[in-house]
């Protein structure tokens, strides 16, 4: 996903435009490759969330396995984290 994402709720069903993240906290979960976002303590926990519900995902049927997906979301953004991707032209992240 090399998108801007400064402008991809413009139009979209009265949402505001992305707001620019100038720094993530240790709570955010980074969007990217590499040891860096992979060693960010954001992504770490989101990591173990997702491996505590491997099992039952892997067991449930399909509308269960989102209402699971969509849990572990929540659970990141209820602990005051968010999904940063960084605009690689202005080295800027914002919330996806």
């Amino acid at each position: 996903m090399n998108q801007n994402y400064a402008n991809s709720n413009v139009g979209d069903n009265n949402e505001a435009p992305a707001v620019p993240v100038i720094a993530p906290t240790c709570r955010d979960v980074l969007n990217g490759r590499g040891q860096g976002v992979q060693r960010h303590p954001g992504n770490e926990k989101y990591r173990k969330l997702v491996f505590v519900n491997k099992g039952l995902y892997a067991k449930c049927p399909k509308t269960d396995k989102i209402k699971i997906s969509r849990g572990i979301v929540a659970a990141v953004r209820e602990l005051g984290g968010r999904f940063l991707e960084m605009d690689e032209r202005t080295q800027v992240y914002y919330d996806i």
